[in-house]
């Protein structure tokens, strides 16, 4: 069985996901079609994360927004990509949302009908936009679905937005390791000497609002913020009990998700956000805005909140740090549902069974 992945973005939650999916499927020949927006690392450490054997191709022209000149371009690229896989046994599963326009229209002019889309957050529902620009996405969606393919969202909100813009629409949620053991974490945040943290990891974009974080932040002096990351908005993080990291690797974030105990979120969108899904598994509980995606992984009283705006936040995050045992309560009751509902074995599985069943010649899963 051969495999296509094609992405726009070389980064993030998107490159995780394809990440994942190999490591969790071998013995399947895999074909990445990537571009080249990137916001960490040079294309070649992003390849060097992706198991041996994995062939890479350069997605030349595309971009992020639309241009007809540019998307013009990247499909005729993609087009001479995937051409010598018309009438083949091949799989095209695409990410995100520029991958999915592009590549469903590309996919019906060659004859790929093994098609799987995954959008990764809808396009049509980013705050940073218009009206009319939301509008005109969304009518990019029904379209693309009109060339077929199946949709493959990563959790139920986005099934929901999904749900009448293709003939197919299942969930397969993100998943993330659970292999690191949290006992000690918590055995330590139960030391009332202990100061627990609040913090988010993740780019400081319009998307992940760093404005509101530092808002939250300002209001209560007195509590460590942490925002593992860096990107174009950092400056808005200017409240003093804030700490901007910049990026870190791997083991490092872990260490800083070993001493949190509230993750927080301000995020104006959101498909299925790994660095949350992370931080579950770390054993933290969660304090989230109130949009797609983040909701999906709270249940409200259980393992956090959502709130809908910054004083309802404040108030919330006042209460999880002053009643400490109730909050570590919600902390293990997020890694149970992380292992239960978003482990990676789970994500592995379902995608196994998807790829098998339309590999083997249906079109439906």
């Amino acid at each position: 069985m051969t495999v296509i992945h094609v992405l726009e973005p070389f980064a993030s939650g998107v490159v995780t996901a394809v990440i994942n999916i190999i490591q969790q499927l071998p013995g399947i020949n895999y074909i990445v079609v990537h571009g080249s927006r990137l916001w960490v690392e040079d294309i070649e450490s992003v390849k060097r994360k992706f198991p041996q054997g994995v062939v890479f191709v350069n997605w030349v022209d595309v971009q992020r927004e639309v241009s007809l000149r540019h998307d013009f371009l990247a499909l005729k690229s993609l087009l001479k990509i995937l051409a010598p896989y018309k009438g083949a046994d091949v799989i095209v599963h695409l990410h995100s949302s520029k991958a999915g326009f592009l590549g469903r229209l590309a996919c019906k002019m060659l004859g790929i009908k093994k098609v799987i889309y995954t959008p990764h957050g809808a396009s049509f529902v980013r705050t940073d936009i218009g009206f009319f620009s939301r509008c005109f996405y969304r009518f990019l969606e029904r379209l693309g679905g009109k060339f077929g393919g199946i949709i493959a969202a990563c959790g139920h909100s986005e099934a929901e937005l999904y749900k009448n813009m293709a003939d197919q629409v299942i969930v397969v949620p993100n998943g993330v390791p659970t292999v690191r053991s949290v006992e000690e974490k918590f055995i330590a945040l139960q030391n009332p000497e202990e100061e627990p943290f609040v913090m988010f990891t993740g780019i400081a974009s319009v998307q992940k609002n760093p404005a509101l974080f530092n808002t939250i932040a300002s209001s209560l002096s007195g509590v460590r913020f942490y925002w593992i990351g860096d990107g174009p908005l950092c400056s808005a993080l200017v409240s003093p009990n804030i700490t901007v990291t910049g990026w870190k690797d791997k083991d490092t974030v872990n260490r800083y998700l070993d001493r949190c105990l509230i993750y927080l979120s301000a995020s104006k969108w959101e498909g299925l956000p790994y660095g949350m899904i992370e931080a579950m598994a770390s054993g933290c509980a969660l304090l989230v805005s109130n949009v797609y995606g983040n909701r999906d992984l709270v249940i409200a009283g259980e393992n956090g909140f959502v709130y809908n705006n910054a004083n309802e936040a404040v108030m919330l995050l006042s209460e999880m740090l002053e009643k400490r045992e109730k909050t570590l309560a919600m902390a293990r009751k997020s890694r149970e549902i992380a292992e239960s509902e978003y482990s990676v074995e789970k994500m592995g599985k379902k995608y196994r069974a998807i790829y098998e069943t339309i590999g083997g010649g249906g079109g439906k899963a």
